[in-house]
């Protein structure tokens, strides 16, 4: 069988029920970021594209073991990490003046670097947007030891490390720990770098990620990040949560933080109103554009969806397009469903299409899965820090 034929796919589902509910009372005082989402222009299936994805995920989450002998995706290389593929950006500003640069929002990784003017590979020279230029900036302050970030697909980000004015959403730092880097593999177009909001224990740089040092300094009142993907109206609101886009309460689970990550245990995936898969342990990332899980448990989901065929052993799916399938996830309070457009990865033209959930072995356990924007997309997302929690609530 063609080896694109054996990759057809990459998101959904996750997770959990033994939780620690609450209902964190909403406040109003953080600072709006307006984020853009890039989306596939057709759901006709697109393999590249898809494994352009998949292999961002191998590449993202390599940290945990070595996966260049697990995939003849390796002999592609690096690919873009932003492409139409749902990643959420937005514009942040550095320096003094201040330099305005579009970075990936991005809640599974801690760090902020950015690409430097002085990047001159083939990479940064297919950027289309602004890079930063340290000798422009008068607040810049060079630190000992050099950031490198490198990932399990060939994507990479190295340079030195300093201190500057960050602002993002109008909350300013005035020496917030980032990288401008003058080497990077995997970066194309507009978005120039990745604003971590993940946990301080993977920090490559080995500070605090903004939001966590946005609430040492006291320039936010709560460590708390709301999070709305939803086409032109998604947002990132840094100290609080926006009511306008969510009704009802805020269902809070407390977060394994042990791998770095807004991993949220003790989860479900149902498929019908019935569970398929129990004990998921789900990471929550907006910097992914899908979903993945262990393998053994991927393979239980797609058990349960009628019709639904793993494609050469490759832990990839496909199955009916007309089939009428209701998934959710669930940590033991609502049930959040996914919609029938982010199950469905794209029509193949023969009356099956990709199934947008991939088998990855992330090397965290045999229950960690990665829950991305095709899941976000289905709620209004929030992290919190005061309390270590991630939560849910409807969207508007």
């Amino acid at each position: 069988m063609a080896t694109s034929a054996c990759f057809r796919a990459f998101l959904l589902i996750a997770a959990l029920s033994v939780s620690v509910f609450g209902v964190p009372t909403a406040d109003t005082s953080g600072m709006r970021v307006p984020l853009t989402i890039r989306e596939p222009a057709s759901k006709v299936a697109n393999v590249d594209r898809l494994l352009k994805n998949i292999e961002r995920v191998k590449s993202k989450y390599g940290r945990g073991g070595d996966f260049s002998r697990t995939s003849s995706l390796r002999r592609r290389g690096a690919q873009p990490i932003t492409d139409d593929n749902g990643s959420p950006t937005g514009v942040i500003s550095i320096g003094t003046p201040p330099q305005k640069l579009t970075v990936l929002f991005d809640t599974g990784s801690p760090d902020l670097w950015v690409t430097s003017s002085t990047c001159n590979n083939d990479w940064c020279n297919q950027l289309t947007g602004a890079r930063f230029d340290v000798s422009a900036s008068s607040t810049a302050q060079k630190h000992a030891g050099t950031f490198n970030a490198t990932y399990g697909g060939g994507e990479s980000a190295v340079g030195p490390i300093y201190t500057d004015e960050v602002t993002v959403g109008g909350v300013t730092i005035k020496d917030q720990y980032f990288s401008p880097a003058t080497d990077q593999v995997g970066f194309t177009g507009d978005t120039v770098g990745i604003l971590g909001l993940s946990l301080a224990s993977i920090s490559d740089l080995k500070q605090p990620p903004f939001l966590q040092h946005a609430v040492q300094e006291g320039l936010i009142q709560s460590g708390v990040l709301g999070v709305r993907l939803a086409g032109a109206a998604s947002e990132a609101f840094i100290g609080g949560t926006n009511p306008a886009l969510y009704t009802g309460p805020i269902e809070a689970h407390a977060i394994d933080p042990s791998n770095g990550f807004w991993q949220a245990p003790g989860g479900t995936a149902k498929v019908g109103g019935k569970a398929a898969v129990t004990n998921v342990s789900a990471i929550i990332d907006t910097g992914t554009a899908g979903i993945v899980g262990p393998p053994e448990q991927v393979a239980r989901f797609w058990a349960a969806v009628p019709g639904a065929q793993e494609d050469a052993g490759e832990g990839v799916w496909t199955y009916p397009c007309d089939a009428d399938v209701a998934v959710a996830f669930s940590w033991g309070g609502k049930d959040w469903a996914l919609s029938a457009d982010d199950l469905n990865g794209g029509d193949l033209g023969d009356g099956t299409c990709f199934g947008n959930i991939f088998a990855v072995d992330l090397q965290f356990g045999d229950n960690v899965w990665i829950l991305g924007s095709n899941f976000l997309n289905g709620v209004y997302a929030v992290f919190s820090l005061d309390d270590m929690t991630v939560g849910f609530a409807m969207p508007k």
